[in-house]
């Protein structure tokens, strides 16, 4: 059976247009910032968050007075665009240097005066809402350096004679000397200065709790930092009785070994446990032996027409015309608006969802959330911050029953791949289009803003993946600009967390839909990243067949693979895969749409492969059906080894089928029986099956990836040489040193900026 093709298929009529330039000089009007308000909202001078022309992440920065700096002068160079636009001349409020700072680079981790929150008050967790610039007042005269990591030169330089030349390199093999020898402050020195605390607008109230287990002797509390008395906590096992936060109970039915711990006294007690062959949150879990068991908390947070048709359905018409996406959906509620989604954050996904998890076996959520969880700027009709209440409502559920979260950014500004799950439906207008780079720059922010609170220790236990971006389509934006983004997201990140073992979440790359092959021997040194494919066979030419026939795919087309990307990456995930073998369903390609396999679909109608009658409607399922399904779901829990399926729950529709899209529900088919009831029992299903497994071992061949020592990345050799050969092959070609996007041969000089920042900072690490 030959594997899947990883090509999307584009939305009919949003086909994103390769046509499209980001050059802002081929469009006059882009050439006034100020009258079409395309880098900041209006009145910018109230934005906390850095401008994209500055990208500077210096303290000094976070507060800007002076709005948008001009686009005058013609050497824009960007870490995001071959066109680049940082480099505008002049500079803002006296203090800043657009062009020469580096918001993604900063080695500056936030203090205990830091602002990282925008809350008034803590709820009775101590949770806090993220401030979008998260680094606050009071750090303007901390004298940091504004230079971006990699060596700026002036623009219009010549070519210099080769003395120069040859003195430049042995002052760079100098340097580097001294970088493997005398860099041990950088990350140390930020790493145990910094003071993780969550102020919550009220000092009185801040947050500054550790992470440990409780005792039934003392615990931290959410407004002190030193041991005071405490009952014992409430805990239980199976059969137990719990008290749910609406005052409700239920039993606590969990066969496998799990135990639930809840303490008011101490709200962030991480002994609980998701079942017995899972480590406590207060435990490590180890990659390579240790499986993750999850499921998606999709349509929840972020809104899809085919996960919650009734709430789609309810405003399917209005001023947008037909809701496709949360976009027009939220123009379609008008007024309603608030109440509206704030009825369906609150009943969709409730705490019993979270005993009911655990009770299936499963011990990790990924949770989706959206960009307009943290902000919406002027035009954007989505509703703001209220999302992120209901997230904060999850973590604590999770830390009560012993589940780690996989935090997904699953929507950014300008829609990453054009489809309606990443808030609007259309063209790619990320890294892509006008808008594409601005929109790039704004998401770095909202991670930056994300992993300054996940990285607190009251939440760093439970929330312990942080998957940055969620499916990037790099057919449309192409791979170079995306793992441009990867790299920046990655320094921000580890910025912020620090480096190795036990600092920060495992970073989730998505593979852009190009296949996790293309990846391979890409970001080498990056401290505990790991790969994430969505493995679905349906968004393409309809497999041919029966069920029966085609029920060992998975295995055949996955286990092998997933083996050789633990072997050649390191860690890696299927973040989204489900029980489709044919698209069938409502609204499963974009509403209105149609299916591939009974050639409603555009394009597909002489490709009928069958109807969809039969598939859409689970009630007439026979016992065989469900045994086949039942199979094709054990060999790809099996095959991918490592997995979160999309998604938990699907909503009920007001059409004659009142339970949809039946493939993609974990909670209906664990009920019916085409999900099987202990995750543990796929091992094993694809050998069963005859597929060769190529087996791994469980031992990653690069430290890094889990956060180990790196010993080679902090040689000499590995610091100079990639710097000296980049340095050398630039003048040639008359260019000054720059981001990887605009080097003319794009990842030989990516890989040299990667070796050469990802070494400094292991060596400073490993110094420590």
């Amino acid at each position: 059976m030959p594997r899947p093709s990883y090509d999307p298929v584009a939305n009919p009529n949003f086909s994103p247009d390769s046509n499209i330039s980001p050059d802002p000089n081929r469009n006059s009007s882009f050439l006034d910032p100020e009258a079409n308000n395309l880098f900041g909202r209006p009145g910018s001078e109230y934005a906390p968050a850095p401008s994209l022309m500055s990208r500077d992440s210096t303290a000094a920065s976070m507060n800007l007075a002076g709005g948008t700096p001009s686009l005058a002068g013609t050497h824009r160079d960007s870490w995001g665009s071959g066109v680049g636009l940082t480099g505008a001349e002049g500079a803002t409020n006296g203090n800043r240097n657009p062009g020469r700072s580096g918001l993604a680079h900063s080695t500056v981790a936030y203090e205990s005066g830091d602002r990282l929150s925008t809350s008034e008050e803590d709820d009775e967790q101590g949770h806090i809402t993220p401030a979008v610039a998260a680094i606050g007042a009071g750090t303007a005269a901390r004298g940091f350096s504004e230079k971006p990591r990699w060596a700026d030169h002036e623009s219009g330089q010549g070519k210099k004679n080769r003395k120069w030349l040859w003195a430049a390199l042995a002052a760079l093999l100098i340097v580097a000397i001294g970088l493997g020898v005398g860099l041990g402050v950088g990350l140390t020195r930020n790493k145990d200065s910094k003071s993780l605390v969550a102020s919550a607008g009220n000092e009185n109230s801040s947050s500054q709790a550790p992470s440990g287990t409780s005792s039934v002797s003392g615990s931290t509390t959410a407004t002190s930092t030193s041991a005071t008395a405490s009952a014992t906590p409430t805990t239980g096992t199976q059969g137990s009785l719990i008290t749910l936060e609406d005052g409700s109970t239920m039993t606590y039915d969990n066969p496998y070994g799990g135990k639930w711990v809840w303490d008011e006294a101490n709200p962030f007690n991480n002994e609980a446990q998701a079942n017995s062959w899972t480590p406590a949150l207060n435990q490590n879990w180890t990659w390579g032996q240790d499986k993750v068991f999850g499921v998606n908390l999709g349509g929840w947070l972020v809104t899809e027409p085919f996960i919650v048709p009734g709430l789609y359905e309810k405003y399917a018409n209005g001023s947008a015309g037909t809701a496709i996406d949360e976009y027009t959906l939220s123009i379609n509620m008008g007024d309603n608006l608030t109440d509206a989604l704030t009825e369906h954050y609150e009943t969709f996904i409730t705490e019993r969802d979270f005993v009911e998890i655990v009770a299936a076996g499963l011990n990790w959520v990924r949770i989706p959330i959206p960009f307009f969880a943290i902000e919406v700027w002027e035009g954007e009709p989505f509703l703001p911050k209220v999302s992120w209440e209901y997230f904060l409502k999850a973590i604590k559920w999770a830390r009560k029953y012993g589940l780690r979260i996989n935090l997904d950014l699953h929507s950014v500004p300008g829609s990453q791949n054009g489809w309606n799950h990443s808030g609007r439906q259309g063209s790619v207008n990320w890294l892509n289009g006008v808008m594409g780079l601005a929109n790039a720059q704004r998401s770095l922010d909202y991670v930056r803003t994300l992993a300054q609170f996940i990285a607190q220790p009251e939440y760093a236990p439970v929330i312990q993946m942080f998957g940055f971006l969620n499916e990037p389509n790099g057919n449309a934006i192409s791979k170079g600009p995306v793992a441009s983004f990867y790299i920046e997201a990655h320094n921000i990140i580890r910025d912020i967390t620090g480096i190795g073992a036990g600092n920060g979440p495992m970073l989730s790359m998505h593979d852009g839909f190009l296949g996790v092959a293309a990846w391979y021997g890409d970001l080498a040194g990056a401290d505990r990243m790991m790969l994430d494919q969505h493995t679905y066979m349906v968004f393409q030419d309809q497999p041919q067949g029966t069920l029966d026939t085609l029920k060992t795919m998975p295995c055949q087309w996955w286990a092998s693979s997933t083996n050789t990307t633990s072997q050649q990456w390191g860690p890696n995930t299927a973040g989204e895969w489900s029980a489709a073998w044919n698209d069938c369903g409502k609204w499963v390609n974009n509403v209105g749409s149609g299916s591939r396999y009974d050639g409603t679909y555009d394009g597909y109608a002489d490709k009928v492969t069958g109807s969809c009658d039969y598939w859409n409607d689970y009630t007439q399922w026979n016992a065989s059906t469900i045994e086949a399904l039942n199979h094709f779901v054990s060999g790809s829990m099996d095959a991918l080894q490592n997995f979160f399926f999309w998604t938990w729950k699907i909503g009920n529709s007001t059409d004659a089928i009142q339970q949809p899209n039946p493939f993609w529900h974990y909670r209906l088919g664990l009920e019916k029986g085409w999900i099987p009831k202990d995750p543990r029992t796929v091992a094993g299903t694809c050998q069963a099956d005859g597929v060769s497994m190529n087996n791994f071992d469980g031992t990653f061949s690069n430290a890094y990836v889990t956060g180990g020592r790196c010993w080679y990345h902090c040689g000499v050799r590995v610091l100079f040489l990639p710097l000296a050969a980049c340095f050398v092959h630039q003048r040639r070609l008359g260019l000054h040193i720059s981001p990887p996007s605009i080097y003319p041969d794009g990842y030989s000089y990516y890989h040299a900026r990667t070796y050469i920042y990802l070494s400094r900072v292991y060596c400073d690490h490993q110094r420590g």
